[in-house]
């Protein structure tokens, strides 16, 4: 299916130049409609301390966020306007104090969700578990964009790992609108011979023959980790090919109401160094 809907979340406001250069290039590529989303979330607010916070402290709260969403608005705008792209600006204020919440709430009716990879070491931008939230709840594919380098071109060269799975099938399948636009596409399954009967003589062999039916012509190449994690294997792989996307499922299971993703997922949202396309 044609990827006609993206939502772009911009609360990451130091990568907004980043984001947006992302989302639009996707958009003028597949024709697509850009919502730019920005949420001011309410403020968090613990029992013990509730009764002393004023009215002023909550308004200053919002205008902060505020303020950061004008400038934020504004740059979207701009782009889009020169971009000349279909587009609409969201502006969101919440009442719930994770910006999660509401991405999601907005993701689920989009084709694809474009995010930043969280800076841990903010404390005025997203959650720390924004991006897992998004990834397992959203029911959309999601793009996310490193949080450093440019990456305004992205698509021409694809690394997609599989593995027979529910979660790699997904993420491939996802992507063949952007697959169908590359100039290069490798299918690899890292350590095939760990899962032989699934596998067979030429990992990943089937799948490649139904891009093909989609007009993709993809490469399919065993990876053997050579002891390195399987997401590290990856990343490493990406680089020695020159991909500029990796497309992969995205591993999680629930601990007391917690997503936690694993080794390999979580491996790439720490350490990625070029936008990671995820499904679940």
């Amino acid at each position: 299916m044609p990827c006609k809907t993206i939502v772009v979340c911009l609360n990451e406001t130091d990568r907004a130049d980043t984001l947006i250069a992302v989302a639009s290039g996707l958009a003028a590529r597949c024709e697509a409609h850009v919502i730019g989303l920005y949420v001011i979330p309410a403020m968090q607010v613990y029992p013990a301390v509730g009764m002393y916070m004023t009215a002023e402290v909550f308004e200053g709260h919002r205008k902060y966020f505020q303020e950061r969403a004008d400038g934020v608005a504004a740059k979207f705008k701009e782009a889009m306007r020169r971009e000349g792209l279909s587009s609409e600006w969201r502006h969101v204020e919440s009442t719930s104090p994770l910006i999660a919440d509401i991405v999601i709430e907005h993701g689920l009716a989009a084709d694809l969700v474009v995010i930043s990879q969280t800076n841990k070491d903010s404390e005025d931008g997203v959650e720390l578990d924004f991006a897992e939230r998004v990834v397992m709840e959203a029911g959309r594919p999601v793009l996310i964009v490193p949080l450093y380098g440019n990456f305004s071109n992205i698509g021409t060269c694809v690394l997609a790992g599989w593995n027979s799975t529910r979660e790699s099938a997904r993420a491939i399948f996802d992507a063949v609108p952007l697959m169908q636009a590359a100039k290069k596409v490798y299918v690899c399954w890292v350590d095939p011979s760990k899962n032989e009967a699934s596998a067979g003589q030429l990992p990943g062999a089937e799948v490649a023959a139904t891009l093909s039916r989609h007009g993709i012509k993809a490469t399919v190449e065993p990876l053997p980790t050579s002891g390195l994690m399987a997401g590290e294997a990856l990343i490493s792989h990406a680089a020695d090919i020159g991909a500029d996307l990796l497309v992969m499922g995205a591993y999680g299971h629930t601990r007391m109401r917690e997503f936690v993703f694993g080794g390999a997922t979580q491996y790439v949202l720490q350490s990625m160094t070029l936008p990671v396309l995820l499904s679940h």
